[in-house]
């Protein structure tokens, strides 16, 4: 890492890139956005569990219009992967279905999928040096949301899997989600004190990215030159930072290898994707910001592409 780094940072900072417009298509009825604590919630009302009467009261209204606008095809609610959220929590099984009841099955594409896929978007363009970045509807559902509504109102029964429970990958997600939330707490009360504004922190977010790329590519080809075998999550760790050099190699990218990937991942060409805005803008607000680290806030920035494609969220 000691190598590259230095080398990129210094290039880097003496480039100035051209700024594309990014426009995301938006499916062609209104798409709301739920909270995987909203439908938690509507589990438990619907179980009669002790909730505050204004929120029985709402949260009752809410899902009984949901439900009224997907039956009437006038409203997408689609359901992403939140499941990973709550599987093998309490009522899993429960919410679950009620994803389904409010979606009608109809889902969002894996958000590292969705990711993967506007990443490599944005570095086609930029290798192009295009003026503009379209991202289609097809980068966040797998066909027309729309078509597979119509499709499925006319089904008399929604069908759903739970989503498979690896005991170790249930385990080292939890272990993940305390961990994160720990280090993002210290690092909020350390930048609250250092009176860190929101802009400053921005600017390091937005090459967050590319800085942990390089570092973990280059821990893990060391690894290897060291001749130590990276284990299985040692390799998922960095597979798709490896996808994007490769996928740059392909485009014909310059500068090779890392540093030309680097000056990718901190362009305006990947910042101002949606995928990256929003994440960006989310963690420097919260890193910046007078609230605690609760343990849900790692989970909406591992969904900040979502709320983008859709037109509410709640």
């Amino acid at each position: 890492m000691e190598r590259v780094l230095p080398q990129v940072f210094q290039r880097y900072n003496a480039r100035v890139d051209a700024v594309p417009k990014v426009t995301s298509e938006k499916p062609a009825v209104p798409t709301l956005w739920l909270d995987t604590s909203v439908v938690i919630k509507f589990t438990k009302i619907a179980r009669g569990e002790a909730l505050q009467p204004i929120e029985v009261e709402r949260l009752t209204h809410l899902k009984e219009l949901v439900q009224e606008l997907v039956g009437n095809g006038k409203l997408l609610c689609p359901e992403a992967d939140q499941e990973e959220e709550y599987a093998a929590q309490r009522l899993d099984k429960e919410v679950h279905g009620d994803f389904l009841v409010l979606s009608l099955g109809i889902g969002l594409r894996h958000r590292q999928g969705i990711f993967d896929y506007q990443a490599q978007l944005g570095m086609k363009a930029y290798v192009q040096r295009a003026d503009t970045i379209n991202v289609l509807l097809h980068a966040y559902f797998h066909s027309d949301p729309v078509e597979e509504l119509d499709a499925a109102r006319k089904r008399s029964m929604v069908i759903g899997a739970n989503i498979f429970k690896n005991p170790e990958i249930l385990a080292r997600r939890e272990v993940a989600k305390a961990e994160v939330q720990t280090v993002w707490e210290n690092l909020r009360q350390k930048f609250v004190a250092d009176k860190r504004t929101y802009e400053q922190q921005l600017q390091e977010e937005q090459r967050g990215y590319a800085d942990a790329l390089v570092q973990k590519v280059e821990e893990f080809e060391h690894k290897i030159r060291s001749g130590v075998a990276p284990d299985f999550w040692e390799f998922m760790g960095v597979e798709g930072f490896l996808m994007f050099r490769a996928y740059w190699r392909e485009l014909g990218g310059k500068p090779l290898g890392l540093e030309g990937v680097h000056h990718y991942f901190c362009s305006s060409y990947f910042n101002n994707l949606p995928v990256a805005r929003i994440r960006t803008q989310l963690g420097a607000d919260l890193l910046t910001g007078n609230q605690p680290i609760l343990p849900g806030d790692r989970w909406t920035l591992n969904c900040y592409p979502l709320p983008s494609q859709c037109h509410t969220s709640f």
